[in-house]
C-alpha cells in the first residue's frame, strides 16, 4: 500500500449553552501518516516532546480498537495545541479510528466509531465534531450515543484566543455545582433551545443572543480570565464569546466580513496569546 494520510479537525465544544451536547469542528488539522514498515511512532509539531511514542499513543490505542497496529509506521503532524480546549485528543482518536477502518476495509458508521472511541475520549461532543465535521449535537436515547451534524457552517466566524496556560478538565469540572435552582435550569434550557434554533436557521443575530451560558461558564471564570475580560470589555466587532470546552481558550465570534480586523485587535490586546482566525470545518476526519 501507499502512504495513507488521515486529517482530523480541532473542535470547540459547548458553544456556550450547549454543555456536553454541542460542538463545532474547526479548520485546524492534525495529520496521521500511516505506511507499511517496522513499528515506529514519529511526532512533529504540537506536543512532540510530550506525547507517547509507542502503543500508549492515543491514536494507536484507537487504531487498535479496529485493526492490529503491527506492521505499520505512524507519523503525526500536530497543529492543534494540547490541553487548551480545542479537542486535540478527540482529533487524535478520530484520526486513529478512521485510519484503521480504511486500512482494514471495515465500513463503520460515525455512531459506531464514536462508541468505539468514547472509552478513550471523555468528551463525546468533541469526538462527534472531529468525526463528522460541521456543527454536531450528541444525545443518548436508549442504547448508546447518537450524533447528528445539524449544520456545515455557522453564520459567525470563530476566532480562537489561545493562552499559554493550560487547564485540567477534571479540576475545571470540579468547580461546577451539583444542583441549580429550577429558575436557573429553565433559563439554561431556553438558551440551549435558542442555540439549536440559531444554528439550524443560520441566523447570526439569534446565534449572538444564544452565546450566554448558565450551566458551566460562570463557574469556570477563575480558570478563564480571558472570558471574563472579553465579556466585560469586548473588542469592536465582537458578536459573542464562548469558552472552548473547559478552556482556557476562548472563541470570539464575529461577522465574517469583520473577522480579520477582530483577530488583529485581539492580537494587539493579548500579545502573549496565539490568535487563530478560523472557519468551521465542513468535513470531519478523512
Amino acid at each position: 500500500m501507499a502512504e495513507l494520510i488521515v486529517r482530523a479537525p480541532a473542535s470547540t465544544a459547548n458553544l456556550g449553552p450547549g454543555f456536553d451536547c454541542a460542538a463545532a469542528a474547526l479548520d485546524l488539522w492534525n495529520e496521521l501518516h500511516v505506511e507499511p514498515g517496522t513499528a515506529d511512532v514519529v511526532v512533529e509539531g504540537e506536543g512532540a516532546a510530550e506525547v507517547p511514542r509507542d502503543s500508549e499513543h492515543l491514536a494507536l490505542q484507537a487504531f487498535a480498537l479496529v485493526a492490529p497496529v503491527d506492521g505499520y509506521r505512524f507519523r503525526f503532524v500536530n497543529r492543534i495545541p494540547l490541553e487548551r480546549g480545542l479537542g486535540s485528543s478527540a482529533a487524535t482518536i478520530a484520526a486513529g479510528l478512521v485510519a484503521a477502518a480504511l486500512l482494514s476495509g471495515r465500513e463503520l458508521t460515525d455512531d459506531a466509531l464514536l462508541e468505539l472511541g468514547l472509552p478513550l475520549e471523555g468528551h463525546p461532543d468533541n469526538l462527534a465534531a472531529a468525526l463528522r465535521g460541521g456543527v454536531c449535537l450528541i444525545w443518548r436515547n436508549g442504547a448508546g450515543p447518537h450524533t447528528a451534524r445539524i449544520a456545515t457552517d455557522l453564520p459567525l466566524a470563530p476566532i480562537a484566543v489561545v493562552p499559554r496556560s493550560r487547564v485540567n478538565t477534571l479540576e475545571s469540572r470540579g468547580r461546577l455545582p451539583d444542583t441549580l435552582s429550577h429558575a436557573e435550569a429553565a433559563a439554561a434550557a431556553a438558551q440551549a433551545a435558542l442555540l439549536g434554533a440559531a444554528i439550524a436557521a443560520g441566523d447570526a443575530d439569534l446565534l449572538a443572543d444564544a452565546f450566554h451560558d448558565r450551566l458551566h461558564e460562570p463557574y469556570r471564570l477563575p480558570d478563564a480570565p480571558l472570558l471574563d475580560e472579553l465579556r466585560t470589555d469586548p473588542v469592536p466587532g465582537q458578536q459573542g464569546v464562548t469558552l472552548s470546552g473547559s478552556g482556557p481558550t476562548v472563541v470570539v465570534w464575529a461577522d465574517k466580513a469583520d473577522a480579520e480586523e477582530v483577530a488583529r485587535q485581539l492580537g494587539q490586546r493579548f500579545p502573549d496569546t496565539q490568535v487563530l482566525a478560523l472557519a468551521i470545518a465542513g468535513q470531519g476526519a478523512h
